[in-house]
């Protein structure tokens, strides 16, 4: 090989090994970029994560700081346990942002499901807190005197940018939380409902309102249909909803379930009524209903607000009670058993009668020997008075010719014969 040739080799091998230690050099520097900018990244979310941990005790303190005296405490029971149309879908989410409006400053909202567990019947959903009052986001112009509650899409510019940052901080949750709402009713479409603890889930708010003090308020979304194995609206028939059978059922598990939460009132209730086609659509089941919930939650006074009726669903069969067959039956027993009691007192009635009829001949047939008899007394005693009026003759007469004998009998005077003395 000539020194010419070999030159050459090795000035190719040379430039070969730096452009691969350019290449080499050249991905190193692309990866540190890409690891200096993910550091970067991960930087600025942590340091905004921080912020808003240092931010969101604000809304947290708002109904537990100092200025949370008095602080009111609602909770927002939503049963989703029955089926849902597709039109009632985003209805619960709607009522979220309704209820939140209603709610006063420093209110804490706490949100719940229908479980599928008597013992926990509850799941909480979130928890909200009203920083401020529906009068913080109002005006002062005569513009905004008669406008209606402002919500966060509706704020005005003249409001302080603190009203305004914690308004818009719990609009993003509650919006937050009523999208995580709408994805749980999208999902009730079960054709039969196995199970609905609402009145544990009651119960169980109850008992967390006798523990706090302030306003307390409770709205609830449901068709108001407990379904439990011990009461249940679906297995009972609805002329049988009686709050008195009711309370003496709930009374007799006391034992298992504890007993009943005092029923002092001191809160408000509103119940967004779902009516069910064919069941409490009617009017006459419809105020049966609503009387059972009115006494049960009583003395607290309940509104219910009608939202459109849904569609009847098909409940698994908890109760120990008779079919619709067996119900018919045991009817017909009812009306076999009223006809021959029915045949029976008629019977009775007319042989009550026909003893009355004889009792009345004979009262009659005594009555008229009783005349009879009295007539014969009094014909004796007529005979009696003439029989006693002729002995009184009789003695007279007896007596005037015994007088007669005797002054005949009377001696007399001497007789003067005419002789001297």
């Amino acid at each position: 090989m000539s020194p010419m040739l070999a030159k050459l080799r090795r000035d190719a091998r040379s430039r070969t090994m730096a452009t691969h230690r350019s290449r080499v050099l050249g991905k190193v520097g692309l990866w540190s970029l890409l690891v200096l900018a993910g550091a970067l990244a991960l930087v600025v979310t942590l340091a905004m994560q921080v912020q808003g941990q240092l931010q969101e005790p604000a809304i947290v303190d708002a109904c537990h700081g100092e200025d949370a005296d008095g602080a009111g405490h609602a909770v927002f029971l939503i049963d989703l346990q029955k089926p849902l149309a597709p039109a009632h879908a985003k209805l619960p989410g709607r009522l979220l942002s309704d209820v939140t409006l209603d709610l006063a400053a420093h209110t804490e909202l706490g949100v719940y499901a229908l479980a599928d567990y008597a013992e926990a019947p509850r799941m909480l959903l979130g928890r909200l807190c009203k920083p401020y009052g529906n009068g913080d986001l109002a005006v002062g112009t005569a513009k905004d005197q008669d406008a209606t509650t402002r919500d966060c899409d509706d704020l005005p510019a003249q409001i302080p940018s603190s009203v305004r940052d914690s308004a818009k901080r719990f609009c993003a949750e509650r919006d937050a939380l009523a999208g995580r709402i709408d994805a749980l009713a999208a999902q009730a479409r079960n054709a039969s409902v196995d199970n609905a603890y609402l009145v544990e889930a009651l119960e169980d708010t109850l008992r967390d309102f006798e523990q706090v003090a302030g306003p307390k308020s409770l709205y609830v979304f449901s068709d108001m249909m407990q379904h439990a194995e011990w009461f249940s609206h679906l297995d009972t028939p609805w002329r049988d909803w009686d709050i008195e059978a009711f309370s003496a059922l709930r009374e007799s598990r006391a034992s298992l379930a504890g007993a009943s939460p005092d029923q002092t009132g001191g809160f408000d209730a509103t119940i967004f009524y779902l009516a069910r086609q064919d069941v409490t659509e009617h009017p006459r089941q419809r105020l049966v209903h609503r009387q059972f919930w009115e006494a049960y939650l009583a003395p607290s006074e309940t509104v219910f607000e009608d939202q459109a009726p849904v569609l009847q669903y098909a409940g698994v069969p908890l109760m120990d009670v008779p079919t619709e067959a067996e119900l018919v039956a045991q009817e017909r027993e009812r009306v076999r058993y009223e006809r021959a009691e029915l045949a029976r007192m008629r019977a009775d009635l007319e042989r009550s009668r026909r003893d009355l009829d004889a009792g009345l001949e004979r009262l009659a047939e005594d009555q008229q020997r009783w005349r009879e008899r009295e007539s014969e007394l009094r014909r004796d005693r007529e005979r009696l008075r003439e029989q006693e009026t002729a002995l009184a003759s009789e003695r007279e007469r007896l007596a005037t010719p015994a007088t007669s004998s005797l002054a005949a009998e009377e001696p007399r005077g001497p007789v003067n014969t005419g002789g001297g003395s």
